[in-house]
């Protein structure tokens, strides 16, 4: 499959496509959310959050209509809180990101996977690029501690 890159610059790019695509990065958002919820450590619950508007640039170029994706709220029973939100699909270097945030901590959560392809997510602490990670139940489970 191609890249983002080659995606957004190949001359054949069309409505269907764009549609596919966001309809594919939404199946992923879901199954993201539903593998956090099943990691969480006790005490820990999952709830939809406000959605956020979905309307990017390729999506506007070829009118795709505007989605609106849900948030993921972690809290647990003390109050602690955590939120994972979409923050786009088309990024140069990878097949979506959604960004989580915990005691002031900013997280990236990056689908490395080529475009249709299983994802392959990994996470790295935003001031920490470099040190990227598989996203994996003990990675959760550490940065909610």
């Amino acid at each position: 499959m191609t890249t983002v890159l080659e995606e957004v610059t190949e001359q054949t790019l069309d409505t269907d496509h764009v549609r596919r695509r966001v309809d594919d990065w939404e199946e992923r958002l879901s199954d993201l959310y539903a593998t956090i919820e099943s990691w969480l450590p006790d005490g820990w619950t999952a709830q939809q959050g406000p959605c956020v508007l979905m309307h990017a640039e390729l999506m506007r170029e070829f009118r795709v209509a505007p989605r609106q994706l849900p948030t993921l709220e972690l809290t647990d029973e003390s109050g602690q809180s955590a939120r994972l939100e979409p923050r786009g699909l088309w990024i140069v270097g990878a097949n979506g990101r959604v960004d989580l945030t915990h005691n002031g901590l900013h997280y990236l959560i990056v689908d490395r996977a080529e475009n249709f392809e299983r994802p392959d997510w990994q996470a790295v602490r935003g001031d920490q690029r470099r040190d990227r990670r598989k996203l994996s139940c003990d990675w959760l489970r550490q940065i909610l501690q």
